[in-house]
């Protein structure tokens, strides 16, 4: 075979791996909606925290540690806890609609707008 069709080859070989690596990461996704604070929001994202959180955050104020965080900061966090060895917190079993609504919540919480209780 001549090197040309090798080289061709090679080629759409690299080009349909790169493609695969960039839909796997999510290059071609649809934009995230925009997490958006409403009083609805934050007292969803209230409930998901109370429902999924509560439990071991109870006695860990979490004011402090989360002030300034933006919902998406909260949101990207809230995907990926579970890498992070010292946040010692296990994978979040929510759904994506929990996560969007508990990224509000937390993002109010570091405001000072909304309270862990």
């Amino acid at each position: 075979m001549p090197p040309r069709y090798l080289l061709a080859i090679l080629a759409v070989c690299v080009l349909a791996t790169a493609g695969g690596l960039a839909w796997q990461s999510g290059l071609f996704a649809p934009p995230r909606q925009p997490l958006l604070e409403t009083p609805e929001t934050v007292e969803a994202g209230k409930a998901v925290y109370a429902y999924r959180c509560h439990g071991c955050h109870r006695d860990v104020p979490l004011e402090k540690r989360v002030a300034g965080w933006t919902a998406d900061r909260a949101y990207d966090f809230i995907g990926v806890q579970q890498d992070y060895p010292r946040a010692l917190m296990p994978r979040f079993p929510g759904t994506d609609d929990d996560r969007r609504v508990l990224a509000v919540f937390i993002q109010a919480l570091g405001g000072g707008r909304a309270s862990q209780r």
